[in-house]
């Protein structure tokens, strides 16, 4: 029983770097950066536009490189994985792009639906919560998407070494 036990302790040591679970917590970093965001901007008509797109711009690199890197010397650690991320943010851009417009167009559309999907109970309304979910997914694609460029980049670094 002991040596089955010595025997897995040693192929767990001989594996690779466990598994990172920052991924878990981007959320949280979104919501804290929106919150941030949101505080000195909220007077002003872009202000609500400026706070999603910074949390969900923390969202997503910090579910991509969370899921991918296993601590932070993987990233300031390796000197490639900051201008790979400088080229990540080119069509992270392009999807800001996208994604402004749609938060405007978002908010506009209020006071066109009907009472019902406005109304804002305990749990939210239902327009609140479908623009949510929205950002939700759309930041988990582009997550997982920004995940797997960054996997080629391990896989051709362990390729070279």
């Amino acid at each position: 029983m002991f040596e089955d036990l010595d025997a897995a302790e040693k192929r767990s040591e001989d594996d690779e770097k466990p598994s990172s679970n920052l991924y878990r917590w981007s959320h949280f970093h979104a919501l804290l950066v929106f919150g941030v965001l949101i505080i000195p901007f909220h007077g002003y008509s872009w202000g609500w536009q400026v706070a999603i797109a910074g949390g969900y711009t923390v969202y997503v690199f910090w579910f991509a490189f969370g899921s991918v890197l296993h601590d932070a010397d993987d990233f300031f650690g390796d000197p490639r994985v900051l201008p790979y991320a400088a080229k990540l943010l080119v069509p992270h851009l392009l999807v800001l792009a996208i994604l402004i417009p749609a938060v405007s167009l978002w908010f506009r559309l209020k006071p066109m639906l009907p009472d019902w999907a406005t109304h804002a109970g305990q749990k939210g309304s239902i327009w609140m919560l479908f623009g949510w979910m929205v950002l939700a997914l759309s930041g988990i694609a582009e997550g997982f998407w920004m995940g797997e460029k960054l996997k080629r980049l391990y896989g051709k670094k362990e390729e070279r070494d």
